[in-house]
C-alpha cells in the first residue's frame, strides 16, 4: 500500500512565540525539514504539512524538496487535507515538534494499518499526549485510509494530528513501545525551543559515532565530533563538505606529481576526516549526499593514489595489493557493520594513510608499505574467518 505522510507546523516555539517550532534549527536543517526526510525515507511519496499561513519560508521549503523528487504540499484547512490526501494511502502522522529515532518511523513506515508509537508514563514523559493509565504517544502514528476519512469528516476545527491520533487509539492498533533509554538519551523528543532542540541534536550526534573502525574509529573520530554539532547548526549541507572532500583529496593526488609524497599522505587523511564529518552530517540530518556510489569514491581515490606514490617510491605491487584490501575493507564494512576482529584490527584507508605517513616521515615510506601491506592481509583474514563472531 502507498504510504503518504502528515506534518504540523502550527505549534509556536516556548522561547520564541513568534517563530513556530517547526522552523527551529534541527540537524542542519529546519525541524519540519527533518521530519520530511524522515517520512520520506519511510516510504512517503507526498507530504502534508498543517500550516497557518504560506510564508517564504514554507514557499522555498517546498522548491527545495520538488528539486529532488519529493511532493510537500502546503494545507491551511482540513478540506484542502480532504481534497489533496491519495484516498488509498496510508498516512505517517507526526506531532509538531517530534524527533523520532529513523528505526521507529521506518517500522511503522512498514506496519500495516493503523499503528501507534508509545512511551510508558513515568515523570520523564510527563509532557507527551496520554493514552491511557499506563502510556503516553510518543509523536508517530500510522493511519489507514478509513480512519483517515472517517475522522476528517468530523473534525472540522479541531487539532487534526490530536483527533486523528485519538481515533487510531480507538481502533485497537498496533503498539509499539520504545524503551526508556531512548527518551533518557534524546532519540525520541518533543522539542519545543531552540536549546532542547540543540540539546538533542548534540545526543543524535553521540548516538552516531559507533560506525567507525580502524584510525578513522581512534585518531579521526575526535576532531571530526568537533566539527559536527556547529557545523550541523550552521546548517551547512552535507553535499558541499563531501565536495571539498573531493577536491582536498585531488590536490593529495597531485602533490605526488612532483615528489611531495608527507604532502600528499596529509591531504589525503585530512580529504578522509573531511569526508568523514560529510557521512556524519548526512546521517544525523537524514539527508543523502551522492547516494551508494559516494562509499566508494574517496576510497578508491586514495586507493589510486597510494598506488602511485608506491609507484613512485619502486613499491608498485604492494600497493596495488594495499589499495585493494582498503576498498574490500570499505565494503566490508558497508555491509556487515563493524562486526568481526576489533576495531584497531581492520585496515582502513585511515589506518593505511597514518602508517604511511609515519614511514614517510622517518624516511621509510617504502619499508613501512611493504609491512602496511602485509598487515592489510592479516587484517582482511581475520575480516573473513571471525565474520560471524560479532566482536568489536
Amino acid at each position: 500500500m502507498s504510504l503518504a505522510a502528515i506534518l504540523s507546523a502550527t505549534a509556536p516555539s516556548s522561547d520564541r512565540p513568534d517563530l513556530p517550532r517547526a522552523q527551529l534549527v534541527f540537524a542542519a536543517q529546519t525541524l519540519i525539514e527533518y521530519q520530511a526526510h524522515q517520512a520520506f525515507q519511510a516510504g512517503a511519496s507526498q507530504i502534508f504539512v498543517m500550516i497557518e499561513a504560506v510564508t517564504p519560508f514554507f514557499s522555498r521549503m517546498v522548491d527545495r524538496f520538488a528539486e529532488t523528487g519529493v511532493d510537500v504540499h502546503l494545507i491551511r484547512d482540513t478540506t484542502s487535507l480532504v481534497r489533496q490526501l491519495p484516498r488509498e494511502s496510508d498516512v505517517l502522522l507526526f506531532a509538531d515538534g517530534a524527533v523520532i529515532d529513523q528505526k521507529y518511523v521506518a517500522e511503522l513506515g512498514q506496519a500495516v494499518g493503523n499503528a501507534l508509537l508509545l512511551a510508558e508514563d513515568d515523570s520523564t514523559t510527563a509532557h507527551m499526549e496520554r493514552v491511557d493509565a499506563a502510556y503516553r504517544w510518543a509523536g508517530l502514528a500510522r493511519v489507514s485510509p478509513a480512519t483517515l476519512f472517517n475522522t476528517l469528516d468530523l473534525i472540522g476545527d479541531w487539532d487534526v494530528v490530536l483527533t486523528l491520533m485519538r481515533a487510531v487509539v480507538q481502533s485497537n492498533p498496533k503498539r509499539v513501545t520504545i524503551t526508556t533509554s531512548d527518551i533518557s538519551e534524546g532519540r525520541v523528543a518533543l522539542v519545543d525551543r531552540q536549546e532542547m532542540a540543540d540539546l538533542v541534536g548534540k545526543s543524535l550526534a553521540k548516538a552516531s559515532w559507533n560506525h567507525w573502525v580502524g584510525a578513522e574509529h581512534y585518531l579521526l573520530q575526535m576532531p571530526v565530533r568537533m566539527l559536527a554539532t556547529p557545523l550541523l547548526r550552521m546548517q551547512v549541507p552535507a553535499q558541499h563538505i563531501a565536495l571539498a572532500a573531493l577536491g582536498v583529496a585531488a590536490l593529495g593526488a597531485l602533490a605526488i606529481v612532483p615528489g611531495w609524497t608527507l604532502l600528499s599522505l596529509l591531504l589525503l587523511l585530512v580529504a578522509l576526516m573531511v569526508d568523514m564529518l560529510s557521512r556524519q552530517l548526512a546521517v544525523m540530518g537524514q539527508q543523502a549526499s551522492f547516494g551508494k556510489s559516494r562509499v566508494w569514491l574517496l576510497p578508491m581515490m586514495i586507493s589510486l593514489a597510494v598506488l602511485a606514490l608506491g609507484w613512485r617510491h619502486g613499491r608498485i605491487s604492494d600497493a596495488l595489493y594495499l589499495g585493494i584490501i582498503t576498498l574490500i575493507t570499505v565494503l566490508l564494512a558497508e555491509r556487515r557493520g563493524v562486526s568481526g576482529p576489533p576495531r584497531w584490527a581492520w585496515m582502513t584507508s585511515g589506518s593505511a594513510l597514518v602508517l604511511l605517513l609515519l614511514g614517510a616521515f622517518v624516511g621509510q615510506f617504502s619499508g613501512v608499505l611493504v609491512l602496511t601491506t602485509l598487515l592489510g592481509v592479516l587484517s582482511l583474514s581475520s575480516m573473513l574467518l571471525m565474520r560471524d563472531s560479532g566482536r568489536v
